[in-house]
């Protein structure tokens, strides 16, 4: 970054604080139970967010752009590291060696719009492939001594474990970036958690990331942990993908995770619900419309692809739009969100079809939406909501 661009970046955020503060004290906080350091905050993602949505892309322009170059420029620009406390625990890196999680392709077939990429990826994993999916194993202090802690195996025979997918609409983001979240999540549970990396859009478009999440599953599997001890939790996109690969698990046929925890989950790629514009003013996020080829559905999805009801149809899709999906006999679910997000709308819809999918087992599906909180409000750590809910969260898992 030259001194020029560092000087007008230094100087936008100091113009939006000034005027996020003489606005909180003039006309008071956007949300009444704000403080201003929050209000400062929103109001300084959400002028990043959108200086960095590319705003002038247009469909005559789609053929002239480099999706290689905005990979790499998501990777410059990523999501901060966030620091997992000491007092709350430690984390080591490892990896999964893809070449040796065997996968049968014939358990995709029939999964939809998934299919033929899920096979081609696996067959390009098998040619000699010396690929990896690296990961965080996360484990909290009464547990980092022990022998063996920071390898994937069970500690015991019936050891729960968390697979953490992070979020990041699907092109930034990483385990790293996350471990604020994930540690807080293993302080309050007591439970040890994979977070792994996945292959991000545009480079890696749909389905790398299902592929991805479903070698990381299985490979818990084959070091020894039961399906039924294994938690899936994920933010935003995580969450989308936490939701595609419980799925794509339910079309195997396969024992389920025992529990799903979805924090703001990104559930429907092409929602025009009242809370898109409603919760605008409030949220950090900066949608594109859909006739963009820059937004991060269509980033996600198939970039490059022209415009088309096709294409729309096709997001529409359970595994890529998981608010389409059927629920019944779903894992026990947490779901906690903010009524001030612009997805507020979408997960409470997808919540009430959790609840009419399973008439007798409504008592296995959670809401907490939380008044006046805006997307992953868990990310910021010292907010009292926020802390609640890692509690809310940590004693969920525990109830599994």
């Amino acid at each position: 970054m030259d001194i020029l661009t560092k000087a007008s970046l230094i100087a936008g955020i100091a113009a939006t604080a000034t005027r996020s503060t003489l606005s909180y004290y003039t006309r008071g906080p956007r949300c009444k139970t704000w403080p201003l350091w929050f209000q400062l905050h929103r109001d300084t993602i959400y002028s990043f967010v959108k200086r960095a949505a590319y705003r002038s892309a247009t469909e005559e322009s789609i053929a002239t752009i480099d999706f290689s170059a905005v990979h790499a420029k998501n990777r410059v620009n990523d999501l901060p590291v966030s620091e997992m406390p000491s007092h709350l625990g430690r984390f080591e890196r490892g990896s999964i060696r893809v070449n040796q999680v065997q996968l049968n392709t014939e358990v995709f077939s029939g999964i939809g719009p998934a299919e033929a990429g899920l096979v081609q990826l696996t067959e390009d994993d098998r040619k000699g492939s010396n690929r990896e999916i690296t990961y965080d194993m996360l484990v909290a202090k009464a547990l980092a001594d022990d022998v063996g802690a920071f390898e994937c195996k069970p500690l015991s025979p019936n050891e729960r474990i968390i697979l953490y997918l992070h979020g990041g609409a699907y092109t930034v983001g990483s385990a790293a970036s996350h471990r604020g979240l994930t540690g807080r999540l293993v302080h309050h549970s007591g439970v040890r958690c994979v977070a792994v990396d996945y292959r991000l859009a545009p480079q890696h478009p749909f389905p790398a990331q299902l592929h991805d999440a479903y070698i990381a599953y299985q490979h818990l599997l084959n070091q020894g942990f039961k399906p039924e001890s294994v938690i899936l939790a994920g933010d935003s996109a995580g969450g989308n993908l936490v939701l595609a690969l419980t799925l794509l698990l339910k079309h195997i046929n396969t024992t389920m995770p025992c529990g799903l925890l979805l924090i703001s989950p990104w559930v429907d790629l092409v929602s025009e619900r009242p809370s898109v514009r409603g919760n605008a003013q409030c949220d950090y996020l900066y949608p594109l419309p859909l006739e963009n080829p820059m937004t991060q559905p269509r980033m996600f999805y198939a970039p490059g692809r022209k415009y088309s009801q096709t294409l729309i149809e096709e997001l529409k899709h359970p595994l890529v739009s998981p608010i389409n999906a059927g629920f019944a006999d779903f894992p026990p679910t947490l779901i906690q969100a903010g009524d001030k997000e612009l997805m507020a709308d979408d997960i409470d819809e997808m919540y009430h079809r959790m609840l009419s999918s399973n008439p007798d087992r409504q008592t296995r599906f959670t809401y907490e939406c939380y008044p006046d909180m805006i997307h992953v409000f868990h990310q910021f750590l010292d907010l009292p909501c926020a802390q609640e809910a890692y509690i809310s969260a940590g004693k969920f898992i525990k109830s599994l």
